[in-house]
């Protein structure tokens, strides 16, 4: 079923001119390399806005391992205007929320407000990641809560084997490093570190300025204006390419009750063009509950708890994971089955009702997302980071319905391939007695 995205605002509009637009996409690029989007929604009373660094963990070396977040962390304890309970009470007088995250590609600092707070909170938000004071004794406490966050990742078995995976699958490349660090590299990390960090982050061809909701671009850009004198013009970072490594290894945990598996591909970029095929084929085998892993794992052999599929697109490269975890007993027949799984989709391909549930639940999530200020904005970040331009939600629609029976077939064919396998358990070494991997030889 076609989704018709024209009619989605049109109670906004009902009381507006016919010329009239409800949504208005706006682009500029300075020379220096600042990219701004902004999403102008007048019907919506809020505002979302964003400052999006390209360049998360995977730009660092062994040495500096997580300084990246370590500087998402530190810059929000002070500046020289600011305290850090000045910050967080500022948002709540709004009644806004203000976040930030780092990821092996991005660092991402947004906040959602009303209308009329937004001045003061993208002041805020700027002079945040434009003007930390890196006070030292703020950076000692931070020390600790990262040191104990690492704690909690490692008490995460999922957690855990998710980075043992991406270990193993780029070896000796920073897209095989935690994001977080560990807590050796982070026990020495220096403010001076954390500083010339901060400056390599910040360097304006990295920077991307995003806005949703009741705003315009000259709003915007006028509230930036002021911080461009706080940017460094440094080198620009180019990622550098990655290898993915296969692999079959057993970490052993004997005190797991559980063993925590990865079957994980080489697969392709977020900007493939295969990028829709590959969405769908990771609902239709474990995106959703009536996806076949967990209808065939879970519900009929009740094997696992959890059991999921994913595409992980990222700037040059991409994986096709599934991720389950079932009892140290029942693990080599959660892998046999799972196996079992993908070799007859290959084979017989999918059913003609799996793809419509499959488009639609994708469908359905793209445009429930578009009512989230929140939501949009990082879109045309992501667009921005990984495409270098904009498209409408229709693009994104058509690319799904696109999608057809015999393309699902061919890239699974392709992509399952033990030539391009990486599989990863945390558990006993009992996890793998007996499993045959050669079913997924190509027989095609």
């Amino acid at each position: 079923m076609m989704f018709d995205i024209d009619s989605y605002f049109k109670k906004a509009t009902s009381q507006k001119s016919k010329s009239s637009s409800p949504i208005n996409l706006e682009r500029k690029k300075l020379q220096n390399g600042i990219t701004f989007v902004t999403e102008s929604i007048s019907c919506f009373p809020s505002v979302s806005a964003g400052i999006w660094i390209r360049g998360g963990s995977r730009t660092e070396t062994p040495e500096i391992n997580g300084s990246t977040h370590f500087v998402e962390h530190i810059v929000f304890k002070g500046t020289k205007n600011l305290s850090y309970s000045d910050i967080y009470k500022a948002f709540d007088k709004m009644g806004g929320v203000i976040d930030a995250f780092t990821s092996r590609e991005i660092m991402g600092f947004h906040f959602r407000v009303q209308k009329r707070h937004f001045e003061e909170a993208f002041s805020i938000l700027s002079e945040i990641l434009f003007e930390p004071l890196f006070p030292r004794d703020e950076m000692e406490r931070e020390r600790k809560v990262i040191l104990e966050e690492i704690k909690m990742v490692n008490d995460s078995p999922s957690d855990v084997v998710a980075d043992l995976f991406m270990e193993r699958a780029y070896p000796n490349h920073p897209l095989g490093m935690p994001v977080q660090g560990s807590e050796k590299v982070i026990s020495k990390m220096t403010i001076e570190t954390l500083k010339k960090r901060h400056r390599e982050l910040i360097s304006p061809q990295n920077l991307i300025v995003t806005a949703t909701g009741d705003i315009e671009m000259n709003e915007l850009f006028s509230s930036f204006k002021k911080y461009h004198r706080y940017l460094p013009q440094t080198k620009k970072r180019e990622f550098r390419p990655p290898h993915f490594s296969k692999g079959i290894k057993i970490f052993e945990r004997k005190h797991l009750e559980q063993a925590q598996i990865v079957l994980g591909f080489e697969s392709e970029k977020a900007s493939s063009k295969n990028r829709y095929a590959l969405v769908v084929l990771a609902n239709i085998l474990g995106g959703t509950m009536s996806s076949r892993l967990f209808t065939e794992i879970r519900e009929k052999l009740g094997l696992v708890y959890s059991i999921s599929s994913e595409h992980i697109g990222q700037y040059d490269s991409g994986i096709f994971a599934v991720q389950a975890a079932s009892s140290n007993e029942a693990a080599p027949r959660t892998l046999q089955e799972t196996i079992k799984v993908l070799y007859d989709f290959c084979k017989n391909g999918p059913s003609k009702e799996e793809i419509e549930i499959a488009k639609e639940n994708l469908i359905g999530g793209l445009i429930l997302s578009l009512e989230s200020t929140s939501a949009r904005m990082g879109r045309i970040a992501r667009n921005e980071l990984y495409f270098g331009r904009q498209f409408d939600v229709k693009e994104a629609i058509n690319g799904i319905e696109s999608v057809s029976s015999s393309k699902l077939t061919s890239i699974a064919r392709e992509t399952f391939n033990p030539k391009k396998m990486n599989v990863t358990i945390l558990g006993r070494k009992s996890a793998l007695k007996g499993v045959d991997f050669s079913v997924l030889e190509r027989k095609w």
